[in-house]
């Protein structure tokens, strides 16, 4: 673009900008509307796509993108289906819906094989979609939401467009840069059969044809490849995520026109705020510039709001990193797009890190201190300003549904719900999380995807329990705006978890007992005074009264997934005195043991029960024989804990009485001792029972062995089991936050001496090998590990979900090492466990192992048998679906002596 057409622009745009803020807008129109305290509000997140059909005359453009059978095509979803809704998500507590992005997309990529439903492949920035409605009915939103005291969050994705060109490998690959194959004229490729059309159709954006020197000497996009390594800082701001046409953000042409552009949906529709998509793969300076530019012609979003009355437009950002537990420096990166006082970038940026540690803790059983860690992080001023405006969730539209991989009777999303509601931050729902939704993108609506009836269920228990948690929310700004003390924690597993929220004389304390089995809250201050009467305001799991006994102490056995949502009053009812006395003479707290120890101690009355509870887990309480006297002893066992060192909690419980001493913290620091099984696996064997699978098309699997298992690694400890997977291939195409992808495995534990055992493997369509048969089932891919019983399982089911183990990544030596306690699945010693190992790969958005066809597809394993219903493979792939096993590789069983 010459200087000369970018100043006629400017003088364009500065007259439309004119022209808008000296004519004012009538008071009644519902478009602009006062920001909000976005401190209070509850967000509501829409797929707009698969939520509710409002119009179906709009569902099919005829250009072969709409098919609501198929997971990647057009459902039906549009505006005026979210219209038609609102009473629905208002009910829900719900305050403000964000949804996807409204605007023109590519409807389909020959390329990729999939379609742009979810509004994030963008042709023209300033137009809807068709398949959603008109800028007529996107006004009708925002004035029905505004109507309702509610208000309008759009995604925005100001870092790229549709995946318009790509790249094959040149010879001699450029070294990275903004521009790096703009020299290599031979690897440039038009996505020509993109439909509806092969390049965007707004200015300056339609500029994607690199062998044209005119549009490759604009600049608009980098030309670059497809990203290859996230970890690669020069690539994540220069090359293309997924493929998809990155824009030169650097370039003053493209600023400009992303500045007027997103500014236009504020000012024309009233949208009240914006979720940025992918905002860590454009630079820093450039989000300084989008949000807070003083250019005339083309002011920066803040700017353009506060010209429509909003003076507090929100905007949060995707910063997709899960950093590893206890460890800092990924969400360091995150926060940092919020820019400095000097150079302020995001307002907000969404809460990833916090949402991993969700996972972790509700999820996977993993320790709670995860969450004490975390929330620490979420709550320093030198990270985040202003907490309270940070969004947190516990899925959404690119990650696994919560529920596809918990406990299918709910209490694990019942608990991370009501963490969600009363933790700091601002809470979003995404849609179908009421409804038991385990499919990330299934539709709400009958005759969407996935769907033969409508599901907008508002007696569902889920439902209410959401609108209830949101209630209590809005009621207490301490649950809103209060301060975070962490009162408990559980450092070595699942267990209690406690802290306050507080704001002038509000108070309210918040318990979890993540765990399966019953745990101890010893002597947990409140910071209450004494005798202060608790009112009870939500609840999981059966709790007991809590009550505050002396020096303000909680002391309270909590049911498995306990949840325990109670306000302070101003009443104070004197305690009685304990009738029990329990003293610990030995030093704990504080204190290293490597190996085992005696603990002593006294109580009175000398006839009371005692139990040695270590690590909250009241259901291996250890039973504590008491002298006439009132002393007694008893051995902690130190030499039968983990292999390493690890923090432990240790209380002694009169459990008649309901009295505790205070936790001590100690460490234990346990060598390894034990045996190493070394079990060899062919390497090129990953082709399925028969030898006649292959993997996927897409060029992440080309030439790759990722399911290729070449060696199991059992090294055997006291109480400690390494399982070792070495791998011929390793993969971090998509950085994963468990250090792996393009594979999942699921490992069969069979433990001697119990009954209840299962053969089935769920959701592989496979048994174990004849004489084999498993009590305990690991499922673990790049984004989650979890572990399951066989209690309750079937082919199409997992059984109950138990404590899942830890795991470590060794990219280089293609090895990931899962860690297990023997303790935590009731076992005395490790001797006589089978082990069947075997690989496959997961999809976690559509929350399904990879289907299996008789031709590979781009997604599709290839190389099975033909099902027995000849079904078709999928619109637009060839073969057809089979219903072979789905297993690439296994190893074993291995038994251990």
């Amino acid at each position: 673009m010459t200087r000369r057409s970018l100043s006629s622009r400017a003088a364009l745009a500065a007259a439309l900008l004119a022209a808008c803020s000296s004519s004012k807008k009538k008071a009644d129109d519902g478009l602009h509307v006062s920001s909000p305290a976005w401190e209070d509000q509850v967000v509501y997140m829409v797929m707009t796509d698969r939520f509710a059909n409002g119009d179906p005359r709009n569902d099919d453009q005829h250009a072969g993108e709409y098919d609501p059978a198929d997971k990647d095509r057009y459902s039906g979803g549009d505006l005026q289906g979210i219209i038609d809704r609102l009473d629905y998500i208002q009910g829900l507590g719900a305050t403000a819906v964000w949804i996807t992005p409204p605007v023109a997309n590519m409807w389909w990529d020959p390329l990729q094989q999939s379609g742009g439903f979810h509004g994030y492949w963008a042709r023209d920035l300033t137009k809807v979609d068709e398949h959603l409605g008109t800028l007529a009915t996107y006004q009708a939103l925002s004035r029905a939401l505004h109507a309702r005291g509610m208000y309008l969050i759009q995604d925005v994705v100001p870092n790229h467009m549709g995946n318009f060109f790509t790249f094959t490998p040149p010879a001699a690959i450029p070294a990275c840069g903004p521009s790096s194959y703009a020299g290599e004229l031979a690897s440039f490729v038009r996505n020509t059969a993109a439909v509806p059309t092969a390049a965007p159709t707004q200015a300056p954006f339609d500029k994607v044809d690199m062998s044209d020197p005119a549009q490759r000497a604009a600049a608009i996009y980098h030309w670059t490849p497809a990203i290859a390594d996230y970890t690669d800082a020069c690539q994540e701001v220069n090359y293309q995520i997924s493929d998809l046409d990155d824009l030169d953000t650097e370039n003053p042409v493209v600023r400009q026109a992303l500045r007027e552009s997103y500014g236009y949906w504020v000012r024309e529709v009233g949208v009240d705020a914006f979720r940025v998509d992918t905002a860590k793969f454009a630079p820093h300076a450039f989000w300084n510039d989008f949000f807070h530019s003083t250019d005339p012609a083309a002011p920066g979003i803040l700017e353009v709001a506060r010209r429509t009355g909003r003076q507090d437009f929100l905007a949060f950002g995707e910063i997709y990193e899960i950093p590893d537990a206890l460890t800092d420096a990924l969400e360091r990166k995150v926060a940092s797009y919020l820019g400095t006082s000097a150079a302020p970038e995001l307002p907000s940026v969404l809460a990833f890190p916090l949402y991993g540690e969700i996972g972790r803790v509700f999820a996977e059983g993993r320790p709670t201190a995860y969450l004490s860690y975390r929330l620490g992080k979420l709550m320093d001023p030198t990270l985040y300003p202003n907490p309270h405006r940070i969004p947190t969730f516990i899925d959404n539209h690119d990650v696994r549904r919560f529920l596809s991989i918990t406990s299918p009777t709910g209490e694990d999303l019942l608990q991370a719900l009501a963490f969600l509601f009363t933790a700091p931050g601002l809470p979003v729902v995404y849609y179908g999380t009421e409804q038991g939704f385990t499919e990330t993108r299934a539709a709400m609506f009958r005759g969407g995807y996935l769907q033969t009836a409508d599901r907008y269920d508002t007696g569902n228990a889920v439902y209410r329990r959401i609108a209830t948690l949101a209630g209590i929310r809005r009621a207490h700004r301490a649950l809103s705006r209060g301060g975070l003390e962490v009162l408990y924690d559980n450092a070595a597993g699942p267990g209690p978890f406690a802290f306050r929220r507080g704001t002038g004389g509000d108070a309210v304390l918040a318990l979890f007992n993540t765990a399966r089995q019953a745990a101890l809250v010893a002597q947990m201050d409140t910071g209450l005074p004494a005798g202060t009467v608790l009112e009870l305001l939500h609840s999981e799991a059966y709790p007991p009264a809590l009550a505050v006994g002396p020096g303000g102490r909680v002391t309270a056995v909590l049911p498995p997934k306990a949840v325990v949502v109670a306000r302070a009053t101003s009443q104070v009812v004197a305690p009685p005195p304990p009738g029990v006395t329990i003293a610990v003479t030995t030093l704990v707290d504080g204190q290293t043991f490597t190996g085992d120890v005696t603990v002593q101690g006294t109580v009175t009355p000398a006839s009371t029960r005692l139990q040695m509870v270590l690590d909250a887990n009241v259901a291996r309480a250890t039973p504590v024989a008491v002298q006439p006297d009132g002393s007694w002893s008893v051995v902690l066992p130190v030499s039968t804990f983990p292999t390493g060192t690890f923090t432990h909690d240790l209380a002694f419980l009169a459990p008649d009485a309901g009295v505790a001493t205070p936790r001590a913290r100690f460490t234990s620091s346990v060598v390894f001792a034990g045996d190493t099984y070394v079990t060899a696996d062919p390497a090129g064997d990953d082709r399925g029972p028969a030898g006649t699978y292959t993997y996927p098309l897409d060029a992440t699997f080309a030439n790759r062995h990722q399911m290729d298992l070449t060696e199991v690694k059992l090294e055997v400890g006291v109480t400690t089991l390494n399982v070792n997977l070495t791998m011929a291939d390793f993969s971090q195409v998509w950085s994963p936050p468990r250090g792996f992808d393009h594979v999942s495995f699921r490992i069969f534990f069979s433990l001697p001496g119990r009954g209840g055992a299962a053969t089935v493997m769920p959701r592989l369509r496979a048994s174990v090998p004849a004489g084999f048969s498993w009590h305990l089932d690991q499922f673990s891919y790049g984004w989650d590990s979890v572990m399951y019983t066989s209690t309750g399982a079937t082919a199409d089911a997992y059984g109950a979900p138990t404590v899942s183990p830890t795991v470590k990544v060794d990219a280089n030596a293609r090895t990931i090492t899962f860690t297990y306690d023997r303790n935590d699945y009731g076992l005395a010693s490790w001797s006589g466990v089978g082990v069947y190992v075997t690989t496959w790969d997961f999809d976690g958005i559509g929350a399904a192992f990879r289907p299996l066809c008789t031709d590979a597809g781009q997604w599709v394993m290839g190389g099975g048998t033909a099902g027995a219903a000849g079904a078709p493979c999928g619109t637009g792939l060839s073969g057809t679906l089979s219903d072979g096993p789905l297993v690439m590789d296994a190893a074993g069983p291995i038994f251990i002596p």
